[in-house]
């Protein structure tokens, strides 16, 4: 191989780590055949919904884990030190700036990864309808295991009533989302209406992924007023609802969520759940916007209110099996790559 055609090839499974908005604001410099620089982007973070860079951050740690697990049929792992600087994800520098310094390192004989590579390129998000199957209890407990063993708790239900609330409070949590102007034009500006947008732009949420017409986000995002009327309101919330019909099981997770190394921690674990659950045939539709918005992480909190709980929960999601969802556009590993 030539000095850096084995990142090239790692690097190629970790662009299709998954990101909040789909927003990518990871950037790559290779070093040597050894080291890349991993940078962020300060112009793909989200100020506005996520000041403290604590949801963009996990996304760097599923980026992490993703590279460590494609480096594994070479006997590889990724390590990342912090050896950069500042650790903090800063809206308001200019330019990629530096973040971790990632080295390749052999892997000891005990550090077997159970994980194939390939899952990294089969996991998709499904915002579609769901078939009517709860996920087995079995998956479920092996999922639980997984965020077990980085400190997390994941927590699950196919009650009906139960998934019913929390579909629910997801499609209100839209409508409080679009009432809130920074959340608004924040979400809005990497919303991709067409195909086309989607395709030349290759990233930010790309309506046709998102089971929602482009023309209908259009006027919901900038003439949300519209929304507001009485009459449309529970139609448009009736459609967004019925988009996640076939829903049977519903999870949340909980765990320490405080400062950067949780944050990337988390991160770790979510890569490790996602493909887990791509090995077993299930989907997941994160519920992100139930979490960022005050209002409805209130609602949620109260819901699912448990002293017995160590930590406040960071995480909804929905769980189960559809049809094989659209795959998002994502930059190109060229595009990624700072000289």
């Amino acid at each position: 191989m030539t000095t850096d055609s084995l990142w090239k090839e790692i690097l190629e499974y970790g662009r299709w780590a998954p990101s909040p908005h789909n927003i990518q604001s990871w950037r790559f410099r290779i070093e040597d055949a050894a080291i890349v620089t991993l940078l962020y982007d300060p112009d793909r973070l989200l100020p506005d919904t996520d000041p403290s860079g604590r949801f963009c951050m996990v996304g760097f740690g599923i980026l992490l884990e993703l590279l460590s697990i494609a480096a594994s049929p070479h006997g590889l792992k990724v390590v990342a030190s912090y050896d950069c600087g500042d650790t903090r994800l800063d809206p308001g520098k200019v330019g990629p700036q530096p973040l971790a310094r990632l080295r390749l390192v052999k892997r000891t004989g005990t550090e077997v990864e159970p994980l194939d590579r390939q899952l990294i390129l089969d996991r998709r998000t499904s915002r579609l309808p769901y078939d009517d199957r709860p996920v087995d209890a079995s998956v479920l407990a092996e999922l639980a295991t997984v965020a077990a063993s980085f400190g997390h708790k994941l927590e699950f239900s196919s009650d009906p009533e139960e998934v019913a609330w929390v579909v629910a409070l997801n499609a209100k949590t839209m409508f409080f989302d679009m009432s809130e102007p920074l959340a608004r034009n924040e979400v809005g500006s990497w919303i991709r209406y067409s195909r086309a947008e989607a395709k030349r732009k290759a990233d930010g949420l790309a309506a046709y992924a998102m089971n929602f017409p482009g023309w209908l986000m259009s006027i919901f995002v900038k003439h949300n007023w519209l929304f507001r009327i009485p009459g449309i309101y529970q139609f448009t919330q009736a459609v967004y609802v019925r988009s996640m019909r076939g829903t049977r099981t519903v999870a949340w997770i909980s765990g320490p969520f405080a400062v950067h190394e949780d944050w990337e921690n988390t991160g770790r674990m979510m890569a490790r759940l996602w493909l887990t659950m791509t090995r077993h045939g299930v989907y997941l539709h994160p519920f992100g916007s139930v979490i960022t918005n005050g209002k409805a992480h209130e609602l949620m909190a109260d819901h699912f209110a448990n002293p017995d709980r160590e930590h406040d929960l960071w995480m909804l999601v929905r769980l189960g099996h559809s049809d094989l969802p659209p795959k998002a556009w994502r930059l190109t590993l060229d595009q990624l790559l700072v000289d």
